[in-house]
């Protein structure tokens, strides 16, 4: 007797399983599949694992919820980075609300951290220094090579706004590494 092998199982999986353990299999897919783009594009616009790692992961599941209802589901990586940067944008946002009201001293400013490689490029330390919506920007065409109709869906803005992100951003991005 000959044992099946995983693709064939698949197959087996899809045709006679319950709907959960189909979505389950879909949803594994789904994840495999567009999450590594979504991490590198969270990690280049936070510059930290840990919350590029939940930014996904919260981006994920709020785009999974809705995989009945999007318009287009073949395009649920430009669905899930809009997530993303939604996400990354309002983490920032309510840092500075944070930053803002704080009175204390930050415990945090008070523990040095070793130094981390990927965040003592320049490169990354001027992409960090960028408002989100250029960075955003440029890391979908320089990082993940979307192009500018990509970008305009992705980030809902229009597509010379898109030109004038890109443009605006890697002149400061220059002089950002100059400046290092």
């Amino acid at each position: 007797m000959k044992l099946a092998g995983p693709v064939e199982r698949l197959e087996v999986v899809q045709t006679v399983a319950p709907l959960a353990v189909r979505n389950e299999v879909l949803l594994d897919r789904l994840y495999r599949t567009h999450a590594p783009a979504a991490m590198r594009f969270a990690l280049m616009l936070t510059g930290e694992r840990e919350l590029s790692e939940d930014l996904v992961h919260d981006a994920f599941v709020r785009v999974a919820a809705k995989l009945d209802t999007l318009r287009e589901p073949d395009a649920f990586g430009a669905y899930l980075a809009r997530a993303v940067a939604n996400l990354a944008k309002s983490h920032f946002r309510h840092q500075q609300v944070v930053a803002r009201h704080e009175r204390t001293v930050d415990v945090r400013a008070l523990v040095v951290h070793p130094v981390d490689v990927v965040a003592s490029d320049a490169l990354l330390v001027a992409l960090r220094r960028l408002p989100m919506r250029q960075r955003a920007a440029i890391v979908l065409r320089y990082y993940n090579d979307a192009s500018h109709e990509e970008i305009s869906r992705i980030l809902d803005i229009p597509l010379g706004t898109v030109k004038s992100l890109l443009s605006r951003g890697l002149a400061k991005l220059r002089d950002g590494i100059r400046d290092a």
